[in-house]
């Protein structure tokens, strides 16, 4: 069915033209949320798979084919706004105690108030470093030290030899600690 004609059915009958969009079109909108949502929980994902399709039923009335845009390509800027919007939205994860150990931080196990608010200030400190770094040491780190995954399977996701890996580990940390220093945080190291 081409798309002027599923465009059509899903405004003359939404439930039908619904059900044909998301058989058609789903299995890409999933891929580009997974992609941008890699990492995170899988319900997140799902969710965001999920706005995308009620966006289009919310605005079916209001989409307008030309030579420029096509309901795939709107349906996939949906799914790509979407998915940033939720990773905009989320609190910044909780880093492995590795991470912080490999990076020369030393948390104190939180007991006062302080020490919490302390701790909870420093975890998004960190996770706000690291999404200042370039691609694809963000995604690297993201995949070591908040997912916990090993180097071997960090390469295989990625495509990457277990040595690049290790590199782009060992150069990102060295660049994550300037930025953390920048932000105020350094190590005990140092100290």
């Amino acid at each position: 069915m081409d798309e002027q004609r599923l465009l059509e059915l899903l405004q003359t009958n939404p439930e039908q033209g619904m059900q044909q969009i998301i058989h058609i079109y789903g299995p890409a909108v999933h891929k580009i949320c997974s992609a941008l949502l890699a990492g995170r929980p899988r319900e997140e994902t799902e969710e965001a798979e999920a706005d995308v399709f009620v966006k289009i039923w919310k605005y079916r009335e209001r989409v307008r084919l030309s030579e420029n845009y096509s309901l795939k390509s709107y349906l996939f800027a949906i799914a790509r706004n979407v998915s940033k919007d939720r990773l905009r939205s989320l609190r910044p994860e909780t880093l492995s105690l590795d991470a912080f150990t490999e990076l020369g931080i030393e948390p104190e196990a939180p007991g006062r108030i302080e020490d919490i608010v302390a701790e909870r200030w420093l975890q998004e400190t960190v996770a706000s470093a690291v999404s200042e770094l370039d691609e694809p040491v963000r995604s690297v780190f993201r995949e070591r030290y908040y997912d916990r995954c090993s180097v071997k399977d960090i390469a295989a996701h990625l495509s990457l030899p277990e040595k690049k890996v290790e590199n782009i580990l060992h150069r990102g940390k060295s660049k994550l600690r300037s930025i953390l220093a920048e932000k105020g945080v350094t190590s005990y190291e140092e100290s």
